[in-house]
């Protein structure tokens, strides 16, 4: 347990923003799995040898390096574009200081070797819920091999904006964007229910999973359609979009609930999604990311056609509350980030 929480400790100390959904969920697993991992030489932070990842996953020990860092060629200290976080190849005298740090930690060697490969918590967690095998269903996953770069996104720029720039400038919290939702969408016959419960699956960890925003319609020919909107107040990475469909399986739990194929799912976040997360939503059907901007308009188009005799208070009264304003302005980044230029 004290292993655990020296994780914990550690990741937040290093990433005080980190998204504390992917990092308990990475604790699990490594409770689970009994995974390894070392801080950085400065005492913050979490790298894991990916190799012994590869093991734990079932996998041949050449897994990670044969099908996921040929995807860009070899580097070192850089983000591999289809999975979250940050990879590392260790050669000399970094090599050298990792082989210390793991000794003292783990009191064991990791022998006469040339190089090594390692990742930070976002990268060990991303990988972790890749591939299927049969001793690793739980990590939920689709497969290295499968991971196809389907579209480049208008919005891919964001990726060059430092976190900390994002979570400043976005909503306080996911509540406040959820209370300003469930508003303007009151004003229209598309209501949304919020914290909609749904019991889970018997062998998952949580008894029941809370929806966001949900709505289920009637449909004359496919019976049901249902409508969810996952929130978050800055914006959707790619951890976000495999934790969702992935770990915790919530289209298929819609699915498997509401007995119907017609899902509609929605990531909103004031700035939409990072490109990895905007190629990584092309793999599933029915599931987009959204800015909070977009689904607002859309909610007052349903306003306009409920409303159609009453315009001074769709086109001026409605849109110049404060709640409503908000949502449909996107938040200003500082004109001074030359990533936005």
């Amino acid at each position: 347990m004290n292993n655990l929480i020296k994780l914990r400790t550690k990741i937040i100390d290093r990433y005080p923003n980190a998204n504390l959904t992917t990092l308990e969920e990475l604790i699990q697993l490594v409770e689970k799995h009994d995974i390894k991992w070392v801080p950085s030489n400065e005492g913050n932070g979490a790298y894991f040898i990916m190799s012994q990842l590869s093991i734990i996953k079932g996998l041949d020990s050449d897994d990670y390096k044969k099908n996921w860092v040929n995807l860009t060629g070899s580097f070192s200290q850089t983000s591999l574009e289809s999975l979250a976080g940050k990879a590392f190849k260790l050669e000399g005298n970094q090599l050298a200081k990792f082989k210390i740090t793991w000794r003292e930690v783990w009191g064991e060697s990791l022998g006469r070797i040339n190089s090594l490969w390692v990742g930070d918590w976002e990268h060990a967690y991303s990988y972790l819920v890749q591939g299927k095998s049969n001793t690793a269903k739980e990590f939920q996953s689709l497969g290295a091999k499968s991971v196809i770069k389907a579209v480049e996104s208008d919005i891919s720029s964001i990726d060059k904006v430092t976190r900390d720039i994002i979570y400043k400038s976005g909503w306080s919290n996911e509540l406040d964007l959820q209370i300003a939702l469930t508003y303007l969408a009151s004003h229209s016959p598309f209501k949304l229910t919020p914290e909609y419960a749904v019991e889970d699956y018997p062998d998952s960890k949580t008894e029941v999973r809370r929806f966001d925003l949900l709505r289920v319609q009637p449909h004359k020919t496919k019976g049901k359609i249902v409508y969810c909107f996952e929130l978050k107040k800055d914006i959707i990475d790619l951890c976000n979009v495999i934790t969702t469909i992935e770990a915790k399986r919530y289209t298929q739990l819609l699915k498997d609930r509401f007995n119907t194929d017609n899902i509609k799912f929605y990531f909103v976040a004031p700035f939409g999604g990072t490109g990895r997360a905007f190629e990584k939503v092309q793999q599933y059907l029915d599931v987009e990311i959204w800015t909070a901007q977009k689904m607002s308009y859309f909610l007052l188009e349903k306003v306009k056609t409920y409303h159609p005799r009453d315009r001074y208070f769709v086109e001026r009264i409605l849109p110049q509350m404060d709640l409503v304003k908000k949502l449909l302005t996107l938040p200003t980044l500082p004109t001074s980030n030359k990533a936005i230029a």
